[in-house]
């Protein structure tokens, strides 16, 4: 018999669509709408901090081409926002007034970018999460303009790399004592600072933004907490994201941090799934309950939804994470777990220790990997983590492939 159930996918971004693909490829012939918030088709988030910012293409790439989403059969519906979901009746409540009855609801409404209150209505403060929003920045590191940027996560330090490698004056400001040390540790931070600084731009780590300057609704420029003053013609703010929830609130779903999943999908309603950065799922395999921001883990997260929606046999998630972030013409990749409370051991190998590798381990256990420009090292040791392999395995496996200095071991204490 037919299965002609109707799935709606809130959210067209790359979780969404991914569910929707997956499920025309099993097989399903039931209805799929898909509601997506942005009026723009269905595309790829990653270059916007690096391609679209420096100029070598306008747009981000396209998720799928239309004559693609068209072979799929799809509902879409673009330029749709939902504002509440009744769980006992089964409807997605739109906005404007109109709903959306579903058999089964998968929630992939992603994150948004985490406001910086302090500059007001300031029109050129801007995050970076939409296409939108990148091609207003664009338009500033075009001009060769004086851009800052607040916070030096990943998202922050690319927005830097990008527009100065467009010739842009940068100033990168984070309160902590190096970039994204709080997440990969003191030496990773203190190697991205490294290389920012060697690139020019003007980074100032343990200080932030005191008071802003403004020239009627135009930022003109910036206070530090050390009391410098720094001219400005835009300012990122890069502080992180929130997911994108609370259209789900009162429904009974359980939120915390995100919609609260088992290693499958499943939230705490029956034929109610959440998928990508607005999903916190167990991983079978470390059996840790995280909220994931990464690209492989929302495609492998909507594989496993579709597969329990379409009837097929229940998979988990137990993958290896893995990100990356280009920089400086430099790959910076990243399996695992890294932690800036494990064990670190560093390995410096390429011409002049320029390509450095980052070994976290717990009681002599591998469990995450940072690499630069280390694609095939990095890609080997994915392996090992994934069968918690002994650190002194991974290091004779290091050493095959790159022999380099002597390591150092930093040790939390």
């Amino acid at each position: 018999m037919a299965d002609m159930r109707q799935v709606v996918v809130v959210g067209a971004g790359l979780g969404g669509l991914t569910v929707a693909e997956e499920l025309r490829r099993l097989g399903f012939g039931g209805s799929v709408v898909v509601v997506g918030a942005e009026a723009e088709p269905p595309y790829d988030r990653p270059p916007l901090s690096k391609e679209v910012l420096k100029g070598t293409r306008a747009n981000p790439p396209l998720l799928r081409e239309p004559k693609e989403l068209d072979a799929l059969g799809l509902d879409l519906r673009l330029g749709t926002v939902a504002r509440g979901v009744d769980t006992t009746a089964r409807r997605v409540h739109l906005q404007g007034g109109g709903e959306l009855p579903y058999d089964v609801l998968v929630i992939a409404t992603g994150a948004r970018a985490r406001r910086w209150e302090a500059a007001g209505a300031a029109a050129n403060v801007w995050t970076l999460r939409t296409a939108q929003d990148a091609a207003h920045i664009a338009a500033t590191v075009a001009g060769r303009g004086r851009i800052g940027v607040l916070g030096a996560g990943f998202i922050g330090c690319e927005v830097a790399a990008s527009a100065r490698e467009t010739g842009c004056d940068v100033t990168l400001v984070e309160v902590r004592s190096a970039p994204l040390a709080h997440a990969l540790g003191p030496e990773a931070g203190a190697e991205i600072a490294r290389r920012h600084r060697a690139a020019g731009v003007d980074l100032r780590c343990g200080v932030t933004i005191d008071e802003v300057v403004l020239d009627g609704e135009i930022l003109s420029a910036v206070r530090l907490s050390d009391g410098r003053s720094v001219a400005l013609d835009a300012l990122v703010v890069g502080l992180g994201v929130v997911p994108d929830t609370e259209w789900v609130e009162g429904s009974g779903i359980a939120v915390d941090n995100g919609v609260v999943c088992d290693a499958s999908g499943r939230t705490s309603h029956e034929d109610v799934y959440a998928v990508g950065d607005a999903a916190r799922w167990v991983n079978a395999r470390t059996g840790r309950h995280r909220r994931i921001e990464h690209w492989t883990t929302t495609t492998e997260q909507a594989a496993i939804v579709a597969s329990g929606i379409a009837g097929h046999q229940r998979r988990v998630l137990d993958e290896v994470p893995y990100f990356w972030s280009d920089q400086y013409g430099t790959k910076i990749q990243c399996v695992g777990e890294p932690d800036a409370g494990a064990d670190i051991t560093v390995r410096m190998t390429g011409a002049g220790g320029d390509r450095p590798l980052y070994l976290y381990s717990r009681h002599g256990e591998l469990t995450g990997v940072l690499g630069f420009g280390l694609a095939r090292v990095v890609t080997r040791l994915r392996a090992l983590v994934a069968e918690r392999a002994a650190l002194g395995d991974a290091l004779d496996m290091v050493d095959g492939l790159h022999p380099q200095a002597p390591s150092r071991t930093n040790s939390p204490t």
